[in-house]
């Protein structure tokens, strides 16, 4: 998408940016999203939480699940 987002969780603020969304409907599974600089894949389970698929550094889980939250509202998902 490349706009630049912003979200804030537990007081602090994160700057993140959609790079790829698979399917942008509903059924939506798998995001990549560029937090901080640095790329991360979140995964929708089947219980509906979002979580991280793999990466460098792992993120706080609260904060993925932010992340995937805020990433889907905005995509409609």
């Amino acid at each position: 998408m490349g706009l630049q987002l912003r979200m804030t969780f537990n007081d602090t603020d994160y700057a993140y940016q959609i790079i790829n969304s698979r399917l942008t409907e509903h059924q939506t599974t798998e995001l990549e999203l560029v937090l901080e600089g640095e790329k991360v894949e979140l995964l929708r389970d089947k219980n509906m939480v979002w979580i991280q698929k793999h990466g460098e550094s792992s993120f706080d889980p609260g904060l993925i699940q932010a992340l995937g939250r805020s990433a889907s509202l905005r995509l409609r998902v």
